[in-house]
């Protein structure tokens, strides 16, 4: 069996823990995976369903987390105590509202000629859900089967308990009977909810506590005293960004659009400005003092030269006065010193011997 690294909320980590211990497992834990359409990207993806019953109550508590897994550019390995992984894969999962998968699902049925459509049984629209979407991922599965969404997966989803609790926060909702109740997806529920997100994310206390959000404001110069108004929007947007990761790109622009952030807009671009005017004025501060430095340069290497020639002429000197030197102290051999001490009186020069003789 292989073996990967994965993050998980300490829920989830308590409940696998109790599921190994066969002995100490409590009773209506369930967990299994989903392979639904991403809400952003439509692409199929990998969802955790984690089910578990409180050990106090009978009440049941359910969640589903995104999983994803961080794959390295270059070959990695985990080390775990005595144990090599060679998969460097680091699996994470982390807590996801359903409202973003309902978001994207329950918008299939929807007609394309932008009308909101009729109010139809909740049973009806998980049938043309979950067969419009996987007739159209068994066609892309046949390049690559880990794209494959089945209706099976689709169907178990939208009828989870507290999945159906979520709908109303993506469709108008009627009660025709108290046997009867019809939906029918709405945009307008969607964005208000969507807002309330934003809300809740752009409270101080909360927007504050990421140092990422934070320098994220600083950076534009939001954090200073007398914008607060400023800050507030900015907040908002961020926000939006925050949320842009599970939307579609129609809703996060209508989303953005919903807020009045032309005085943050215009803020941003004075700033924006004002570094590309820093930027184009640095390179020139540069070019000129290109110039100065070769002339630096250029004065250096001349000394440099000068220099160069006085220490030669200076060593060649010193060579041939060496040379003089070493000539001067230099003794004679053995053989000319009793050569030089040795009686020639009489004798002729042997110059004599290379003349002429007279007549």
């Amino acid at each position: 069996m292989s073996t990967h690294l994965a993050i998980l909320p300490l829920d989830i980590i308590d409940t696998l823990t109790a599921r190994l211990n066969q002995e100490n497992r409590p009773p209506g834990h369930a967990t299994r995976f989903l392979r639904l359409p991403h809400p952003r990207t439509g692409v199929a993806s990998l969802f955790f369903i984690h089910d578990r019953h409180a050990q106090d109550d009978t009440t049941k508590k359910s969640s589903i987390l995104e999983v994803q897994a961080i794959s390295p550019t270059n070959a990695r390995t985990w080390f775990i105590g005595e144990e090599v992984v060679a998969d460097g894969k680091l699996i994470v999962m982390t807590p996801m509202d359903p409202m973003f998968l309902l978001m994207y699902l329950l918008r299939v049925p929807q007609a394309r000629d932008g009308s909101k459509g009729n109010f139809r049984p909740m049973q009806d629209i998980i049938e043309e859900v979950s067969t419009t979407i996987a007739d159209a991922s068994e066609k892309v599965a046949q390049k690559d089967p880990s794209l494959n969404v089945s209706a099976d997966d689709i169907i178990s989803f939208l009828s989870l308990d507290f999945v159906q609790s979520s709908i109303k926060r993506v469709c108008d909702v009627k009660v025709i009977t108290d046997e009867i109740t019809v939906y029918r997806y709405s945009h307008d529920v969607v964005l208000e909810n969507l807002k309330g997100k934003v809300g809740r994310l752009s409270d101080p206390r909360v927007a504050e506590m990421s140092r990422t959000l934070v320098r994220s404001l600083a950076k534009d110069g939001l954090m200073d005293d007398g914008k607060e108004e400023l800050l507030e929007l900015g907040r908002i947007k961020l926000a939006c960004e925050l949320l842009s990761q599970y939307l579609p790109r129609d809703i996060l622009q209508d989303l953005i659009a919903s807020y009045d952030l032309s005085k943050l807009d215009a803020h941003v671009k004075t700033v924006r400005d004002e570094e590309l005017a820093l930027l184009a004025v640095a390179p020139d501060t540069r070019k000129r003092a290109k110039p100065a430095k070769s002339v630096a340069a250029g004065d250096k290497n001349q000394k440099r030269k000068k220099d160069t020639k006085a220490t030669a002429s200076a060593d060649a000197n010193a060579a041939d006065e060496g040379d003089k030197k070493k000539k001067k102290d230099a003794k004679s051999s053995h053989g000319v010193e009793k050569l030089k001490k040795a009686n020639v009186a009489g004798m002729s020069k042997l110059s004599t011997f290379f003349t002429k003789k007279a007549g």
